[in-house]
């Protein structure tokens, strides 16, 4: 193959889900959310998981709407054939858990396909 593009696998309740990145239009969202993440996490205290889950947690609205659909928009790229509505609901219950899964695949260095 000409081009190698990045996959990250992740596990979720025993099943694998094989996550495909997203076009460059998501990029800006992408960033903004990182960007947030990385502050609330230097301004905290305690152990890299403490720190992560600290940061998560003073996300506002707007920043958990911007990872939100680019976790939906991820898995629609990643399983074009399945409902949106179900994938919406798969992504809603499961943000957390994806949350390192869906910023390694679309900024590059995971798993290959």
């Amino acid at each position: 193959m000409m081009f190698e593009i990045y996959t990250k696998e992740v596990e979720i309740k025993g099943e694998k889900y094989l996550l495909r990145p997203l076009c460059g239009r998501f990029l800006p969202k992408l960033y903004s959310v990182l960007k947030a993440l990385n502050e609330s996490k230097n301004n905290q205290e305690g152990t890299e998981e403490e720190k992560a889950a600290k940061a998560f947690d003073s996300l506002n609205e707007n920043t958990i709407s911007k990872l939100h659909e680019i976790g939906l928009e991820t898995f629609k790229k990643s399983y074009p054939e399945q409902d949106e509505k179900i994938l919406d609901e798969f992504v809603s219950q499961n943000l957390l858990i994806l949350l390192e899964a869906l910023i390694t695949v679309n900024v590059g260095n995971s798993d290959e396909e």
